[in-house]
C-alpha cells in the first residue's frame, strides 16, 4: 500500500512532467506561429508585386501581339 510520501512522490513527478510537456508544447506552438506568420508575410509581399504589376500582366498578351505585327510576324500559337 502507498504512503502519504509515496504519493507525494508520485505528484511530484506527475507535475514535472505535465510542466515538461507543457513547455515543450509552447515550443511547438510558438514554433508554428513564427512559421505562419512567415509564410504570411511572403504572401503579402507577392501580393504587393502582383498588384503593382497587374496592368502590366493583363495587356501582356496585346503587347504581344502589336510587336508580332509590327515584325511582321505569325502569332505564336
Amino acid at each position: 500500500m502507498l504512503n502519504k510520501s509515496d504519493t507525494q512522490t508520485i505528484k511530484k513527478i506527475v507535475k514535472e512532467l505535465l510542466d515538461e510537456q507543457k513547455e515543450d508544447l509552447e515550443e511547438k506552438i510558438t514554433r508554428f506561429k513564427d512559421e505562419i506568420l512567415h509564410e504570411i508575410v511572403d504572401l503579402r509581399d507577392d501580393v504587393a508585386v502582383i498588384t503593382g504589376y497587374r496592368d502590366m500582366i493583363e495587356d501582356h498578351e496585346i503587347r504581344l501581339t502589336s510587336v508580332e505585327k509590327t515584325l511582321k510576324k505569325e502569332p505564336a500559337n
